[in-house]
């Protein structure tokens, strides 16, 4: 009895180191092909002045996963109007005058340096992370990294609905999915930057689908040009409602906003922050409802 016993463990030993060197092959073949996914896009940024040594060792990192699905939701992204009436109701109003009296002091001092009233501030952070209570659950990292790489049509054609990509002329297509390949590596090289600068780990860095990251949304490159250590803590975190929202203040003023402006003129600075004409109505809707007066 106690051989058979033994043998039985002998065997299930057997099959357990079997099954470990099977998953550590498959682990291998797998590490192997995910370093042949991103050589390019490396080697790219090696050229470009990062550290080899520091980005292979990024890469290989276990959260680095490739979306290819990324760049066609980019391409057939459709902006829809009636999204923002959501916050022009009486609840989403409410919210936003709490937000304003519990930030008073700070929204006072915000102003008062760039010149940008609480009320608009508090109006674009509603809409873009319902007052800092959504600021995206996607890998900032991952998703810029695979629009880098997503550059050509054979990657995306699998992805795209045929009838969509049937009405796509194929020369537009090549040279929208150059530019925003180009957009995306641009921004993932900022992104490495911002986290450099603010001893941050960039795979920890979460934002929107598209990369847009804190309670401000900013992309990484407005982060480096417009962020502001407004809480003086040494670091810009956009994920800090100080930082943020005086990052969003200096982008505004670094547009033209300022005091006097016209309706025209304050529509044409709002653009900036989002290229929608329905986002700029519904961003001034929502500042007059919250008391502002051009």
């Amino acid at each position: 009895m106690a051989g058979t016993v033994k043998k039985r463990l002998y065997s299930l030993c057997c099959l357990i180191l079997l099954l470990f060197l099977h998953s550590s092959a498959e682990a291998g073949i797998l590490a192997e092909q995910k370093r042949a996914v991103w050589a390019p896009l490396i080697e790219r940024l090696a050229a470009d002045g990062e550290n080899k040594d520091a980005l292979t060792a990024l890469f290989e990192r276990e959260e680095v996963r490739f979306n290819p699905g990324v760049m066609p939701r980019k391409l057939t992204h459709k902006e829809l109007p009636r999204q923002y009436d959501i916050f022009l109701t009486d609840r989403s109003i409410s919210k936003a005058r709490r937000y304003l009296e519990n930030n008073k002091e700070l929204l006072r001092q915000i102003q008062e340096r760039f010149d940008v009233p609480a009320e608009i501030l508090t109006a674009i952070l509603l809409i873009e992370t319902d007052l800092g209570n959504f600021t995206g659950r996607y890998r900032t990292f991952n998703i810029l990294a695979s629009m880098a790489l997503a550059d050509s049509i054979e990657q995306i054609a699998p992805l795209i609905p045929s009838d969509t990509l049937a009405g796509m002329d194929r020369d537009w297509l090549a040279n929208k999915l150059a530019e925003k390949s180009q957009w995306a590596y641009n921004e993932l090289k900022a992104l490495l930057e911002y986290a450099r600068r603010n001893q941050m780990d960039p795979l920890g860095i979460q934002g929107s689908i598209f990369g847009a990251i804190g309670i401000c949304q900013f992309m990484p490159s407005n982060a480096l040009k417009f962020g502001i250590d407004f809480n003086n803590d040494g670091r810009i975190d956009l994920f800090s409602t100080k930082d943020a929202m005086a990052s969003m203040a200096n982008y505004l003023s670094g547009y033209g906003w300022k005091s006097g402006l016209d309706r025209a003129a304050q529509e044409q600075v709002i653009y900036q922050y989002n290229h929608s004409t329905p986002y700029v109505k519904a961003v001034l809707g929502v500042a007059e409802r919250l008391g502002y007066r051009p």
